[in-house]
């Protein structure tokens, strides 16, 4: 298992036309970066640092032996995976129910300071958008701002 110390790493998957697509994007510590709930089954989700970053391992076997004996872990574990689960839903619905410009608002609201850090085509694919939607949006903002 592996949390986030510091830093920005982003988990991806393959798409059907053979193109990286960004699931999520995890940048506060203590974030776990193992991207499958099941301890144990191989993850559907790559992970890549985005920025220079410092994590903490935890051997798995160990996870898994404490995970038998300790209500405690249990419960950490659990709440992690609820934790999990909302921000990914919560990700969902925005993409499914909001339109480019209120997705980007939220991810700059939601994400402080990570625009800076994560090139936009992964923001772009984050946020169900292009590249190009991406940059027309923050180019629009800006001279809204002027």
């Amino acid at each position: 298992m592996t949390l986030l110390i510091s830093g920005v790493a982003r988990g991806y998957y393959i798409d059907a036309a053979g193109k990286d697509a960004t699931d999520c994007i995890a940048w506060r510590p203590g974030e776990v970066l193992t991207p499958a709930a099941g301890l144990q089954t191989p993850s559907p989700v790559f992970l890549e640092a985005v920025s220079a970053i410092d994590v903490l391992m935890i051997d798995m076997k160990c996870i898994i032996d404490l995970l038998e004996t300790s209500l405690g872990l249990n419960r950490l574990y659990n709440l992690l995976l609820l934790r999990s689960w909302d921000y990914h839903w919560a990700i969902k619905r925005v993409v499914s129910q909001c339109k480019a410009k209120d997705r980007y608002l939220w991810f700059l609201k939601e994400f402080p300071g990570v625009v800076d850090i994560v090139p936009g085509r992964h923001i772009a694919t984050f946020l169900g958008m292009t590249p190009v939607t991406l940059s027309r949006l923050r180019s629009a903002l800006r001279a809204e701002e002027d």
